[in-house]
């Protein structure tokens, strides 16, 4: 995976590895994010764009808490309820909302609604617009 992704590719490999994280560990069957970021970008782990490896490491450390912090704003619906797809588009847009301040609201949703898009279902993408429009604020990145 060479330097010359653009950080839109970045965050959708991101998307898929955390997709596949998700779906090992609900099968029982987790790996180490090392392993799985080496096997998905076919690289060793230290050339792997940083961007991509503090996108995921971020993403697993704090899972639980960023679930707990979008949780409110799902209403009827509980987040292990959602597919994988739209539960790893949300955890990545809440960890790069977190975790780097230079992303911008408009644009973390802007991906999301495009990864929905590409991955979910035909209606998706209006759920993670509405979440994300609701819960990205100066809360989650205290």
């Amino acid at each position: 995976m060479s330097q010359e992704l653009t950080r839109n590719k970045l965050q959708e490999k991101a998307m898929q590895i955390l997709y596949s994280h998700l779906l090992l560990e609900q099968l029982g069957k987790s790996k180490d994010i090392v392993t799985l970021i080496e096997e998905s970008c076919d690289l060793p782990f230290d050339e792997v764009d940083v961007f991509l490896k503090l996108s995921l490491v971020k993403a697993i450390k704090y899972k639980d808490e960023l679930i707990e912090y979008v949780t409110p704003y799902l209403r009827r619906w509980k987040f292990n309820r959602l597919n994988l797809t739209i539960q790893s588009i949300l955890i990545l847009s809440l960890t790069h909302y977190k975790f780097f301040p230079e992303m911008e609201k408009p644009i973390i949703i802007d991906v999301a609604v495009k990864l929905a898009k590409k991955y979910g279902d035909v209606t998706d993408y209006k759920f993670v617009n509405g979440i994300l429009d609701n819960c990205l604020n100066d809360n989650l990145r205290k």
